[in-house]
């Protein structure tokens, strides 16, 4: 299968290979605790700042890159586009089969961190939930990368500001601060709580770091999202496949 294939590709050339899927997200967590522990004094009056860190980190890569290399998914399939005809759509939704493969060692080593890390946080029966969490959002991260391919397809400039909004996205989805220290802002707690980012990384953190079982609305909504993400982005994708396959071949 091509997205087996292709899964490791871009770390082949590197000394440390495979290593670096596991290794680069947690050299990034350690950076942003310095910053935001050590030196910004975020983890002041958390009980497990480490875990809920390392967790909104490694589990936001799957929404990041499934929007920041989505623009050059096309591109990647320039020449199979023009020798076959298929639904361009098969292409993105191969890149975020891709990005779950690469993901699972990731994953793994993530579980097997906060284990270890003190204050801890062991396995339980509400780990059962992992699963279904990151597949739930899978659709949306389809329907995110058919969009962001899209546009980039037609109008190559946008591929430049994808990165600044992917960074935005980041930094909004409460990977570093909790809703709580917003008590006093509850607008900007309730435009936070429509974050899919967010909803997706709190309910990760319930299972994996506090062992709550997630919230059933939570739930409903981030499929609500998802689907509705996955629905617009083959409809957008679907509209412009012509135009697309013109774009491609000039």
């Amino acid at each position: 299968m091509e997205s087996n294939a292709r899964a490791y590709g871009t770390i082949k050339d590197t000394f440390l290979g495979q290593a670096w899927l596991i290794v680069d997200p947690f050299l990034q967590a350690a950076v942003y605790y310095f910053i935001f522990a050590v030196v910004l004094g975020f983890s002041r009056g958390h009980s497990n700042f480490v875990g809920y860190l390392v967790v909104g980190i490694i589990s936001f890569t799957l929404l990041s890159k499934n929007l920041d290399s989505a623009a050059s998914v096309m591109g990647a399939g320039r020449d199979l586009v023009r020798t076959f005809h298929f639904p361009k759509f098969s292409l993105v939704a191969a890149y975020t089969l891709r990005t779950y493969i690469d993901f699972l060692p990731t994953l793994v080593a993530m579980l097997f961190f906060v284990i270890l890390m003190p204050p801890h946080s062991y396995p339980t029966l509400n780990w059962l939930y992992i699963p279904l969490i990151y597949l739930l959002v899978a659709p949306f991260c389809v329907g995110m990368a058919s969009i962001v391919a899209t546009l980039t397809t037609l109008i190559p400039d946008i591929r430049f500001i994808i990165g600044l909004i992917s960074r935005f996205w980041f930094y909004a989805s409460g990977i570093f601060w909790t809703i709580e220290q917003f008590a006093g802002q509850p607008t900007l707690q309730d435009v936070m709580l429509l974050n899919p980012g967010w909803v997706y990384l709190n309910l990760l953190r319930d299972v994996i770091v506090y062992n709550n079982t997630p919230a059933l609305d939570q739930f409903i909504y981030l499929g609500i999202c998802s689907l509705g993400m996955f629905a617009i982005g083959f409809f957008v994708m679907w509209r412009n496949e012509e135009k697309m396959s013109k774009a491609m071949s000039r």
